[in-house]
């Protein structure tokens, strides 16, 4: 079964204006439809009621109280692992790759408040240290913005590192930190617990994850969503790549010579050190 943000995401490029406020209300924070009735749901993303039913119609529910329903349950469920979808398994040619991949890229930046961003540089900006959390198939992400953040501030710590139990990494976060957490596709459960704990402490929390994901107000300060539907097997990390890059480069300019200064030091070591590393290879 589809979930919420799946259908939406599935018709949202025949979607009218007034309707894409609604998806884009629901893609932001899914567990509104569970919140609000239909009524105070027309009246948050201001539009009609009979907007409100269409939208309902157009991905494929009967009424607005048969989608509640099912978002309903869909929280209620135990966790469980996602299974493939049989029609992910088509063989695709490079243009419809690219096709998709760029889509993905043009539908998370549509989808993406700038105020958002801003406030998750400022954010950046302002801690003291930066750690970078994520699991299993964040892994690689984690690492990724780890290794652009480090050329420009220099205490950037990584949960989990191998070798190492998590809570002892975790004891030394203080209310001066940002936790940048990846929560793309599937997460594991010490995600959120990690989040919580975080924010509990006072540092602030980015969360970058996926638009089927919900909500997590209670455990992150700063939400941004990317699409990363594939066009066959494997989702897509396409649209979380390019939004760590940005905002990797929004933090070096928002730091300024402190950051050039940085940069131009560990080329220096690198041309000094260039023939020992080669050497060591």
């Amino acid at each position: 079964m589809k979930t919420l943000s799946q259908r939406i995401l599935d018709v949202i490029d025949d979607l009218t204006r007034s309707e894409r406020r609604l998806a884009e209300l629901l893609l932001q924070d899914p567990d509104t439809l569970v919140l609000l009735t239909a009524s105070e749901l027309s009246a948050k993303a201001n539009v009609s009621k009979a907007t409100t039913a269409r939208f309902f119609r157009r991905l494929g529910y009967p009424s607005s109280k048969t989608a509640q329903k099912e978002a309903r349950q869909a929280i209620d469920a135990p966790h469980r692992r996602p299974k493939l979808d049989d029609r992910r398994f088509v063989a695709t040619n490079i243009s419809q790759h690219l096709a998709t991949e760029m889509q993905n890229l043009v539908r998370s930046v549509e989808q993406m408040r700038s105020d958002d961003l801003s406030a998750a540089t400022t954010l950046l900006a302002r801690g003291e240290k930066l750690w970078i959390v994520g699991f299993g198939d964040n892994y690689p992400l984690a690492h990724f913005a780890r290794s652009l953040l480090i050329r420009v501030k220099p205490d950037i710590r990584m949960i989990p590192i191998g070798g190492f139990s998590v809570p002892e990494e975790f004891a030394s976060i203080r209310d001066t930190d940002v936790v940048v957490a990846l929560g793309v596709g599937r997460k594991s459960r010490g995600l959120r617990s990690i989040m919580r704990s975080a924010r509990a402490a006072g540092a602030g929390v980015i969360l970058i994850t996926d638009q089927a994901t919900p909500a997590a107000n209670d455990a992150a300060t700063i939400t941004l969503r990317c699409r990363t539907q594939g066009a066959s097997v494997f989702d897509s990390v396409v649209a979380p790549v390019s939004l760590l890059s940005f905002l990797c480069s929004s933090l070096a300019l928002r730091i300024g010579q402190d950051a050039i200064d940085r940069l131009q030091f560990i080329d220096r070591i690198h041309e000094e050190w260039g023939e020992v590393l080669t050497e060591d290879l």
